[in-house]
């Protein structure tokens, strides 16, 4: 089965450009250009550009990748010119093709879209030093989006309402581009953060990059703005802070435990065969029983004399007393200041030798309290 028929449009305002005459109701709608051949163009503007620009490596200590002065690295992309005494630096496109755990790199993506398999150009300084990324998490980032010459569309220096973006559009739920959600996956998240006496926030080990996409994988004919032209290559110039988890079905499962090769492909998880993917299936196994009713969440306030008072006291207690079908969820800031972890348990039961989660096996009915 197709995931994509349950997609909304992703953050693109789509609409129809067209134009009426005076006193009519008759509307002229303009046909969006073919897209393989938009796509050949992009990647030559795409080519283009990391053949004549570089970026700030000397900044950032590739020796020791986790050097807190990395922390605190800006990326700066520009173009290599006598005019500004550059014409020595090292272009972006001789990254490509470095070996296994060699940064800078620069790497390429196939992403398939409307049937054309996509050059997704992914520039890493630093992948990052914490957790993976699902297309189906929800990212926090810091970022600039920019168009090929340099001007920005879009920027967040900290982050700011209306984040995390949610990666995946289902449904109601909408997603950010396809660019975007691929290139976000390919790094980590930090490791931590230090609240500044300015306000601010210090973050450590983050992901630090640059996502370069054509704009079949951006907003191609539909831009949300004048500032993108359309078809236009978007450059995401970002530092990857923090996962989150979702829920699509509201089960209880994270949506990337449901789904967790996390490529929307015909062989996505539909364990019951009802052709709902196990996320967005309130009932996966379809024994009748609801998934929500097969799990059990749990909250922890405390350790069982004292409040959390810090993320690391709850993810200590997590690590010192999950039980074996207990999973991680998250660690919630209250507003006096505590924290509560929250966790899933998830009982299995062996089948041919392997574990089965029972909301996965029909043969188990048992609800939980």
């Amino acid at each position: 089965m197709n995931l994509r028929k349950f997609l909304i449009p992703t953050l693109s305002l789509f609409f129809i450009a067209f134009s009426c005459k005076d006193d009519e109701t008759e509307f002229e709608s303009t046909p969006p250009r073919d897209r393989q051949e938009v796509y050949d163009e992009n990647e030559v503007e795409i080519q283009t550009y990391l053949e004549t620009h570089f970026f700030n490596y000397e900044d950032f200590d590739f020796t020791d990748n986790t050097n807190p002065a990395n922390d605190e690295f800006t990326l700066v992309l520009d173009l290599i010119s006598t005019d500004n005494g550059t014409q020595d630096r090292t272009p972006i496109i001789d990254y490509l093709n470095q070996a296994d755990g060699v940064y800078p790199r620069l790497d390429i993506k196939i992403v398939t879209e409307n049937d054309i398999d996509y050059n997704l150009y992914i520039l890493k300084v630093r992948e990052g030093e914490g957790d993976n990324i699902s297309t189906l998490d929800a990212a926090a980032m810091t970022y600039s989006g920019t168009i090929v010459d340099g001007s920005v569309f879009d920027s967040q220096v900290s982050i700011e309402s209306g984040q995390p973006f949610i990666l995946t559009g289902v449904g109601s739920v909408g997603g950010v581009v396809a660019g975007f959600r691929e290139g976000i996956v390919e790094f980590k998240t930090s490791t931590g953060y230090t609240e500044n006496g300015d306000g601010s926030v210090g973050y450590q080990g983050h992901g630090i990059g640059v996502i370069f996409m054509p704009s079949g994988l951006g907003y191609f004919s539909l831009p949300p703005t004048a500032d993108i032209p359309q078809y236009s290559p978007l450059f995401f110039n970002l530092k990857v802070v923090s996962r989150s988890n979702t829920d699509y079905d509201s089960d209880g499962v994270p949506s990337h435990l449901e789904h967790p090769d996390g490529d929307f492909t015909e062989d996505d998880d539909d364990t019951d065969g009802d052709s709902f993917v196990n996320f967005i299936d309130s009932d996966d196994d379809g024994d009748g029983v609801l998934t929500s009713d097969e799990v059990q969440q749990k909250e922890y306030e405390d350790d069982g004399t004292s409040q959390f008072m810090t993320k690391a006291d709850a993810q200590a207690y997590y690590t010192a007393n999950a039980a074996s079908d207990e999973i991680f969820i998250r660690i919630e800031a209250e507003l006096d200041g505590t924290y509560t972890l929250h966790t899933l348990i998830v009982p299995a039961t062996m089948v041919n030798g392997v574990s089965l989660p029972n909301y996965l096996n029909s043969a188990i009915t048992t609800e939980l309290e």
